[in-house]
């Protein structure tokens, strides 16, 4: 696979497993708070370990993103940082951002370019 394909691997890979994670999350937390859990210790131990998972998938999203900044050209720089600013502006003020992922095959928009 070529160094692009890979990425858009990854971060695909990341986005499906944050998703499951925190699916499962919320179901067992939700189980255990409203005391329905048939097994209690056992469903502490999945939040647990759910937690873990989810903080795996933080810091390698975290070296990856890193990784996109290193081979990022600098002369595309400034219009990426203008992309992200006016996504992060959308999602404060309630509005959808209009690229929420990267999906394979395709890279999102990135101002000016």
């Amino acid at each position: 696979l070529s160094e692009r394909l890979q990425f858009l691997h990854k971060v695909g890979a990341l986005e499906e497993m944050v998703e499951d994670l925190g699916k499962e999350f919320r179901h067992s937390a939700d189980d255990l708070a409203e005391g329905t859990s048939l097994n209690p210790k056992k469903m502490w131990a999945e939040v647990d370990s759910d937690h873990y998972d989810l903080n795996t998938c933080l810091r390698e999203a975290i070296v990856v993103f890193k990784s996109f900044l290193i081979v990022l050209p600098e002369n595309q720089l400034e219009a990426f940082e203008n992309t992200v600013r006016q996504q992060s502006r959308a999602q404060e003020g309630g509005v959808p951002s209009r690229q929420r992922a990267i999906r394979h095959g395709r890279m999102p928009a990135i101002a000016g370019e």
